[in-house]
């Protein structure tokens, strides 16, 4: 699965997406990029995850999480506490 971190175009260069992917042969998260076209772009902006932080009410530990615009994750589970 793939998850958007970022589109992005560099002067009048190519747009381009970063995302990181879960590789299953090495078990690990990847940080890749790739050129996309100039019509992908809207869609992918869409897909774009955003990176936001959250607080445990339980133990009050600082976490980081992913989430869409149209996700709707107010209060998500702490990876720490389970």
């Amino acid at each position: 699965m793939k998850i958007i971190l970022s589109v992005s175009k560099k002067r009048h260069s190519i747009w381009k997406i970063y995302y990181k992917e879960y590789d299953d042969y090495e078990e690990k998260v990847i940080f890749k990029s790739k050129s996309i076209s100039r019509l992908l772009v809207p869609y992918y902006k869409l897909q774009k995850h955003h990176r936001t932080l959250g607080v445990c009410p339980e133990c009050n530990t600082v976490f980081t999480f992913f989430h869409n615009w149209y996700s709707k994750l107010k209060n998500p589970l702490c990876p720490y506490c389970e």
